[in-house]
């Protein structure tokens, strides 16, 4: 079975006006980032010209050097409305570069009705299907009222799609359904705008933030109610319809590893699911297509009980996926070239490729963010300072895909989605696939922010996921694992190098500028020029000194950080000749601070020692490394501590609401603001009980580390 080999990738050709050329010659992509840097390497095989639109806070983002043009639309910052949600400015910007097509890719407008008919209107080609489709299938309300009318055999979650919004209603049906319930923005997907109510008292809070963050993220706060299935699967289906009346199934993917009700690991095919149950699913999914002339690519999403194996419609994404590529790897076809082709008035029928279509082999997908997983997957924004995958230079016939727009010294935004790469590996089976996409984690650096990383590492390797029969509650049940290094008993190994590579590198540092060099000064004792030299050791380390330290210290302490709560780091003693400082440091005679204030934080990249075997655990550790001086060496001024009724901002972010007048009395782990920072809404609750207090009000912008309230 291992000598199965990976499907080519089939690119449809877009078809020829009548003149000979291509009906579709240049496409401007109405998004940025990793997806338009997906759809620009299909244009440039099909030999389309390509125009990105990127905002001043995105202006280093790779998709801006890789297409043919690039133009500025504004800043999401100083702007009234963000420029990617501005449908005028994106016409506007289409007209004037002489592009004949639009590509929405994902998020933003590509679920809008308004968008997709007014480029339509202007003479441009859209790349999805009509507004009719979208207001129809892409709303989750119409979407379930159109196929209980239309398809009364398309199995339904029971929920209350009606459309009132008003929580006395909502109540009442939730009271019917039964709690658990879950609430969903009606007007799109991916996470946002979805909340579980598990009990009557919650109902409020959490119907007015899924409003909050539906509104933002897609301009409508309308939200539906569902039954919450506990024990499940989320199984999607590929499909493609043309403007014929044809549509095809490319099979299923499961996305049931999911944190946030964000998807974060995808895989096809499902061998959970029996053939025939595969088989009715999508065939489920070409009927709804067909009953209203589906065109391009979209998902039918379907919810799994697990427990006996029935589905049920959930709702239609009426554009390309984020996990696209893992069907794109077992089938054999690229998405983005279908899309093309249909909107171009393609027949589906005239690809050859597409009348025996079957999965080979096995796909996964992870998604690597820039968030912190024992915070709650907070979002984090910072620079990388290196970002270096595994291999870099792969073919097209490599098992191995990165599909990204990060770059070293690219900074992560606050003002865009936290997801820095997508790592997409291609196996004969699964468990090889697993063991692949582990390992290219495992060798893959991003060093300078903090990332879910070892997490998803964690969460391959975890029995639990070896297990098809693994459900959406994976990531909440094992949570506690997870946040573990699953590493942790090979760390001494190919950690015991770090003190000696920090000596040297800080010594080296430290060397008086204009000394001359030798040219092979840099060269251990004992180097072999060999692949495999079993001392052979690369290390790399990027500084961020963040406190004051003494200007002169003879003995300092390394301290090894894990990325994640758990046993105390190792320690080793490391002797410094100089400490330079980067600031002056502040002198009063009045203070004393203790030794542990003086301290250096580096960030340390390092290779192991490698032992012939190329695939043998982790060959790099990203590790926190906390230099302090063992002795106290003088009394310097230090800022006073942050009490703990204090409660300052993780990141720069925008005040959503405040749940607390102010003198309010409230107690301790009550929610009493809530944030929005990266796309994502953040719950800030008090650390002690108390009086609330803040001077901020709804609408203000705050810095990181700026106080945001207090509970006195």
């Amino acid at each position: 079975m291992t000598n199965i080999n990976k499907p080519p990738l089939f690119e449809a050709t877009i078809p020829l006006s009548a003149d000979g050329g291509s009906k579709i010659s240049k496409l401007l992509i109405a998004n940025r980032g990793e997806i338009a840097c997906r759809i620009i390497s299909t244009c440039r095989k099909l030999g389309v010209q390509t125009v990105a639109v990127y905002t001043q806070e995105d202006a280093l983002s790779q998709h801006v050097a890789d297409a043919h043009e690039s133009i500025c639309i504004g800043s999401i910052e100083h702007d009234t409305k963000n420029p990617f949600l501005n449908i005028d400015l994106l016409l506007k910007t289409a007209l004037e570069a002489h592009a004949d097509a639009v590509h929405p890719g994902y998020g933003y407008l590509s679920e809008n009705a308004d968008f997709a008919d007014r480029v339509r209107a202007t003479g441009l080609t859209f790349v999805g299907p009509t507004g009719q489709t979208i207001s129809t299938l892409g709303d989750k309300r119409t979407s379930k009222e159109y196929l209980r009318t239309h398809a009364p055999e398309v199995p339904l979650i029971p929920g209350f799609s009606g459309s009132s919004q008003n929580v006395e209603d909502l109540q009442d049906a939730a009271t019917r359904i039964g709690f658990p319930v879950m609430l969903k923005a009606s007007a799109g997907g991916g996470g946002k705008g979805m909340r579980v109510v598990r009990e009557a008292s919650q109902l409020q809070s959490e119907l007015d933030r899924a409003q909050s963050e539906a509104q933002r993220s897609f301009g409508s706060s309308d939200c539906i109610l569902e039954k919450f299935i506990e024990s499940s699967k989320h199984v999607e289906i590929q499909i493609v319809g043309d403007q014929h009346g044809n549509v095809v199934s490319l099979f299923e993917r499961d996305c049931s590893v999911q944190r946030r009700n964000q998807k974060v690991i995808e895989e096809t095919p499902c061998l959970f699911l029996d053939e025939q149950t595969k088989k009715s699913m999508s065939d489920t999914a070409v009927k709804i297509g067909k009953l209203l002339g589906y065109e391009g690519a979209g998902t039918v999403e379907f919810v799994v009980d697990t427990t006996t194996k029935k589905f049920y419609f959930l709702e239609v994404n009426t554009r390309l996926q984020v996990e696209h590529p893992i069907t794109e790897e077992v089938v054999g076809v690229d998405l983005v070239s279908l899309q093309l082709y249909v909107a171009a008035g393609g027949r589906l029928a005239d690809v050859p490729e597409l009348s025996a279509l079957t999965q080979t082999g096995h796909a996964i997908e992870c998604r690597l963010c820039a968030e912190i997983p024992n915070r709650d997957f907070m979002p984090s924004h910072d620079t990388v300072a290196l970002w270096k995958p595994a291999n870099p230079h792969r073919g097209a016939s490599s098992v191995v895909r990165y599909e990204t727009a990060m770059q070293s010294g690219a900074s992560i935004s606050i003002y865009f989605d936290s997801m820095i790469c997508k790592i997409v590996v291609w196996a004969p089976t699964r468990a090889l696939a697993i063991d692949i996409l582990a390992k290219e984690l495992a060798n893959t650096a991003c060093v300078g922010i903090k990332t879910n990383q070892l997490f998803l590492q964690s969460c391959l390797l975890h029995p639990g996921f070896k297990d098809t029969a693994y459900q959406t509650s994976f990531i909440p049940t094992h949570l506690d694992e997870l946040l573990r290094n699953p590493y942790l008993p090979e760390l001494p190994r190919y950690t015991s190098a770090i003190p000696g590579l920090l000596f040297d590198a800080l010594k080296k540092a430290s060397r008086t500028q204009g000394v001359r060099r030798q040219p092979f000064g840099g060269v251990r004792r004992g180097f072999h020029n060999q692949k495999f030299d079993p001392f052979q050791q690369g290390c790399e380390i990027i500084s961020t000194r963040d406190s004051k330290a003494s200007e002169s210290a003879t003995s300092c302490e390394a301290c090894l950080r894990r990325p994640c709560d758990g046993p105390a780091g190792d320690r080793w003693r490391v002797q410094l000749h100089t400490i330079s400082l980067d600031d002056p440091v502040e002198q009063d005679p009045s203070l004393s601070s203790p030794a542990q204030h003086l301290t250096s934080k580096y960030t340390i990249l390092s290779q192991a020692f490698r032992s012939g075997d190329a695939w043998k655990g982790p060959s790099f550790s990203i590790e926190d490394i906390t230099l302090k001086p063992a002795h106290k060496t003088g009394n310097f001024s230090s800022r006073a501590s942050i009490p703990p009724s204090w409660i300052k901002a993780p990141m720069p972010c925008k005040v959503l609401s405040i749940g607390k007048a102010m003198g309010e009395e409230v107690k301790s782990g009550e929610s009493v603001m809530v944030i929005e920072s990266m796309k994502m809404e953040i719950n800030i609750r008090a650390n002690v009980a108390g009086r609330f207090e803040t001077k901020w009000k709804v609408g203000d912008a705050v810095g990181e580390g700026v106080v945001l309230c207090s509970v006195e």
